[in-house]
């Protein structure tokens, strides 16, 4: 007698599926969110439906950091990456250099994205929060509280915070809410969460430029006891780095004022952590200096795409360009 193997596939649980095996949300909930998604599509006239997860949290049946959480854990994330192509946002190819050039600046995609000035700021915005449900602002839009420092860094030192390039922004009763950088971050937070229960933790997308900015107003002059704030030997330190090893690639100086801007913000800050005193706003003077730079190399190498990065010399700081390799 000839055995008989019979298969059967099994088709992977969707994401609200997921949720109810993960113990956060119940059967019932999957049928609301559903009936909502429906009526979403209809009413908005979308060609893609809105993610069952960011529904559950407009219903604040769960976080989103219980929603990434679970996503990421069954490989069920969609990445900003794949979310721009599917949205014809911006091509495959356009999405792998950027992707390419922000591992290799050591830069967080979302900023490298904003710096190209492929998509407004506005649109991003839309897609973080289709994805992740966090926003996405500039930290102007926050005051600092200089009373909460010490608390803050007994929570995030700065040994972590230069490593996850995460930073507190506000304290507010037991509520603290943190700048992220990246999607990752969201995991990092979690385990953050879990060893101070106590404490309920937000998130939001901010440029890394912000996040430069305010990691030196928290951690700087400030005594952090669970690490020790000097370098390592023959180390140098990781704020620095960053900045040392920024790039940015400008064709046409009088459209490019992102570009333009993030430069001089990443060049003044430089200034301030090699011991520099904070100065008034030069943003109008370095404008000018980029743009006749950029015509003085130009009309030299007849190349329109010139590469500018930041040189550190002692206490001074640099403004280096070179014309891109054709």
């Amino acid at each position: 007698m000839q055995d008989t193997t019979i298969s059967k596939t099994v088709e992977p649980l969707k994401s609200g599926e997921l949720l109810v095996k993960e113990g956060l949300i119940r059967p019932g909930d999957i049928d609301m969110a559903l009936s909502i998604q429906k009526e979403k599509k209809k009413s908005l006239n979308l060609n893609r439906p809105k993610l069952i997860g960011m529904i559950l949290c407009n219903l604040n049946l769960i976080t989103p950091k219980d929603n990434y959480y679970v996503l990421h854990k069954h490989n069920k994330l969609m990445s900003i990456q794949t979310a721009l192509i599917e949205n014809s946002m911006l091509s495959k190819d356009v999405v792998s250099k950027i992707n390419q050039e922000s591992s290799q600046q050591n830069n967080p995609f979302i900023s490298s994205l904003l710096k190209k000035g492929l998509i407004s700021t506005t649109k991003l915005q839309q897609l973080l929060f289709n994805l992740f449900h966090i926003p996405f602002r500039p930290i102007s839009d926050f005051v600092f509280n200089q009373k909460d420092k010490n608390q803050l860094v007994q929570i995030l030192d700065r040994q972590n915070s230069q490593k996850n390039s995460v930073v507190p922004l506000v304290l507010k009763d037991n509520t603290i809410l943190f700048g992220i950088t990246e999607p990752e971050n969201i995991l990092f937070i979690g385990e953050l969460n879990d060893r101070f229960p106590q404490y309920r933790f937000k998130t939001l997308f901010i440029p890394f430029s912000d996040y430069l900015s305010m990691y030196k107003t928290v951690y700087d002059s400030t005594h952090d006891s669970t690490v020790d704030s000097a370098p390592l030997p023959n180390e140098k330190p990781l704020d620095l780095s960053l900045l040392l090893s920024f790039k940015t690639s400008i064709e046409n100086p009088e459209m490019e004022n992102r570009s333009i801007k993030t430069l001089y913000q990443r060049y003044e800050l430089l200034r301030q952590l090699s011991g520099n005193s904070k100065r008034r706003d030069h943003l109008p003077e370095f404008n000018d200096f980029i743009i006749q730079s950029h015509k003085t190399i130009t009309q030299e190498y007849k190349n329109r795409s010139i590469e500018f990065s930041l040189k550190k010399e002692g206490n001074s700081v640099k403004i280096v360009a070179f014309p891109n390799k054709r």
